[in-house]
């Protein structure tokens, strides 16, 4: 069996990465580290370079537990993954919006990409641009952000948390009806999700493309 090793921000991750893979054959490990998202909640916790000794440390804790790959699923510590990080790395790494640039990429039209955590804006655009420039691809990516809604997450205020996305959605919706609609953290998923169902639309998120990359790359097996 196939053992995939999960850096998470935040527990209620695990739930949502579980639910992704369960179709595979496949054992994931769960790791939970918050201390940048306490970090950028306002408690100092770590420098950039702090954060990034301990980010290294954690892969290779991580490596020695006889995994085929490792998943971070957290986009600030995904931001964290240099191409030295990955060049050291023993197994194929994957962050949560590494297959998700490439799909946002190349997109011909306009599309709106909607955060809940303002401290993943700025390194997460930054990151999509220089992707799609290696591929002089040109994406025109327009941010939308909901005001005040990773607290409530940070709070365990799930419920307050999705109606939150779910509000900002539909704004969207109605603001821009004719253009596609992306969520860049991996929380918004099943809002995302259930939005799309109910509505008859299209809300891609990070889920949908990682799951096709590591398959894709690992030699996953369905569940009979």
């Amino acid at each position: 069996m196939t053992r995939i090793a999960c850096l998470h921000g935040h527990y209620s991750n695990i739930s949502l990465l579980s639910d992704a893979f369960a179709a595979f054959d496949v054992d994931l490990l769960h790791f939970v580290d918050p201390g940048l998202l306490l970090q950028n909640a306002g408690i100092p916790v770590h420098t950039t370079e702090q954060a990034q000794a301990k980010l290294r440390e954690q892969l290779n804790w991580m490596q020695s537990c006889a995994v085929d790959a490792i998943v971070i699923t957290c986009t600030q510590y995904a931001a964290l993954v240099t191409p030295e990080v990955e060049a050291t790395a023993t197994v194929p790494l994957f962050t949560i919006d590494g297959p998700f640039f490439h799909e946002l990429a190349r997109h011909p039209e306009p599309q709106v990409l909607l955060f809940s955590n303002p401290a993943t804006v700025q390194p997460t655009m930054e990151r999509l641009v220089k992707l799609a420039h290696s591929h002089n691809l040109h994406p025109e990516v327009q941010v939308s952000l909901v005001e005040n809604a990773f607290a409530l997450l940070m709070e365990n205020k799930q419920e307050a948390y999705r109606e939150a996305i779910k509000d900002a959605l539909y704004q969207l919706r109605q603001t821009f009806p004719d253009q596609p609609i992306a969520v860049a953290q991996l929380s918004m998923a099943p809002v995302a999700n259930q939005f799309a169902k109910e509505n008859g639309c299209k809300i891609s998120h990070p889920l949908h493309s990682l799951t096709s990359k590591v398959s894709a790359t690992l030699p996953l097996l369905f569940n009979r």
